[in-house]
């Protein structure tokens, strides 16, 4: 024997004069015998070896359904088996007798969208592949070519519109701020982060700062014994006593050349060791400036006749020591890190901008942030960047919001909520969440025209609140 569960649904129904009405409808569902068992889907009615939304893998397998255009394994045409399975998923079009992610006059250009394999995304599930295009209700735009707008719903009689006993509220407008949640953590600033090497290869002989330590611009923070260094000064003390010996050498053959003594080809001589031995003296200088030194360093240089190999790792700004691994004795080159500092009095946090909020989240907005390890902690700062490209795994959108640490209390790698101000204190058109319906391809509302006679009207909904959703059109 079959049983019937009567579900009872309640429509809100908006009045012309700014009211709205409960309508109440009751409609059966009867239960297949046997359900329970073991090869019956029962929450999608369709027996388990073809029920795609319990094994994906069905939709792999089956290919490709070659005359409706979506996989075999989710075509309601071929097989109106799984029509209940999609009415089960929410995923069913009453206007179009179609499942929603395959109704083409709706969302014309969504199975195109759709038509992506497990070789572009393979972390991806089928399921989560065949409607990866797919908004939430509540964010869809009205189908322009549905004629839901022009339905009526009438009464007999005044009386039984009374009787039915629907219940009237009034459109307003109200200030509204709107805000997005999104996922957030927190970063160094790169701008303000810096992961040190030695300039060039050697031993570290000296540690001078450790792990949280503060530093200034151009503070030792080690010392590197680099042989390349030693020989880098010493060829640039090579390289100046050469040009001055040409210089001398280049004056002695033109008092020469007055005398009659020297010829012109000794002075064209003279005068090209010369050249040569600034360009020496150039590459010298440069040589050393490539390892850090400044003017006045290489003029200490010269004026000592220093031919040390000590090499200074020197801060590059004011920061804290943040990560460490030089050790003293160890040899190192000029590409592995030694020391990272970062000044933490200013952090990025780093957004995951959901893909269906991107045209709302821009530069300047205000972003309040909480972390997950600091509860009752909130920090404001402002959103600085917004990337162009969207994550294809996870289909949102990177963004970055600037927030000031004065007590250091964000550290880089915590995780947290954040919230974005989109709009705030703007006016705004609302409708309660009970006065709107889903017909099927679009969301409407009733407007009650006069005691017996209630028109439809198609609505473009925005920002959801607790109770009610903005009217964008």
């Amino acid at each position: 024997m079959k049983k019937k569960i009567v579900i009872a649904v309640s429509l809100l129904v908006m009045g012309a004069g700014g009211s709205l009405t409960y309508l109440h409808m009751t409609r059966a569902v009867g239960n297949r015998e046997n359900a329970s068992s073991a090869d019956f889907c029962v929450g999608h009615q369709i027996a388990e070896k073809d029920c795609p939304w319990c094994d994906a893998s069905l939709l792999e397998s089956r290919g490709q359904c070659p005359q409706h255009g979506v996989p075999e394994a989710l075509c309601s045409k071929c097989n109106p088996a799984l029509i209940a399975g999609f009415k089960a998923e929410n995923d069913w079009c009453a206007g179009h007798n179609i499942p929603e992610s395959q109704c083409e006059i709706c969302n014309p250009g969504i199975l195109a969208a759709n038509s992506v394999t497990a070789d572009t995304d393979p972390g991806a599930s089928s399921i989560q592949l065949i409607r990866a295009s797919e908004l939430p209700r509540s964010k869809r735009a009205p189908s322009v070519t549905c004629n839901t707008s022009t339905l009526r719903v009438q009464f007999p009689s005044s009386e039984i519109a009374t009787a039915a006993g629907f219940e009237y509220t009034r459109v307003e407008g109200r200030k509204i701020t709107e805000t997005i949640l999104c996922n957030a953590e927190v970063v160094y600033d790169a701008r303000l982060h810096a992961r040190l090497t030695s300039r060039a290869p050697g031993i570290v002989q000296e540690i001078k700062k450790d792990l949280g330590q503060t530093v200034v611009a151009g503070e030792t923070l080690a010392v590197v014994d680099s042989s390349d260094l030693g020989t880098a000064k010493a060829d640039y003390l090579q390289a100046q006593a050469l040009v001055r010996l040409c210089e001398k050498n280049d004056a002695r053959q033109k008092r020469l050349m007055e005398s009659k003594v020297a010829t012109e080809r000794d002075i064209l001589e003279a005068e090209a060791r010369h050249t040569e031995s600034l360009i020496a003296h150039s590459k010298a200088s440069q040589r050393l400036r490539n390892l850090g030194f400044t003017e006045d360093q290489l003029k200490t240089i010269s004026e000592q006749q220093d031919t040390s190999s000590l090499l200074p790792l020197r801060a590059p700004f004011k920061g804290i020591v943040v990560e460490r691994t030089a050790v003293i004795g160890e040899v190192t080159d000029n590409q592995t890190p030694l020391y990272s500092i970062a000044d933490t009095s200013r952090m990025w946090v780093m957004l995951d901008i959901y893909e269906t909020d991107l045209l709302r989240v821009q530069n300047g907005q205000a972003v309040i942030f909480t972390a997950d390890g600091l509860p009752g902690e909130q920090r404001g700062g402002r959103i600085t960047w917004v990337s162009a490209h969207v994550e294809k795994r996870t289909r949102t959108l990177k963004a970055r919001a600037e927030i000031a640490n004065p007590e250091g209390l964000l550290r880089s790698g915590m995780f947290g909520k954040a919230t974005i101000a989109v709009r705030k204190n703007e006016s705004a058109l609302v409708v309660p969440k009970g006065a709107v319906q889903w017909e099927g391809c679009c969301h409407v509302i009733f407007v009650k025209q006069s005691d017996v006679l209630l028109a439809a009207r198609k609505v473009k909904l925005g920002y959801e609140m607790e109770h009610f959703f903005v009217v964008e059109d």
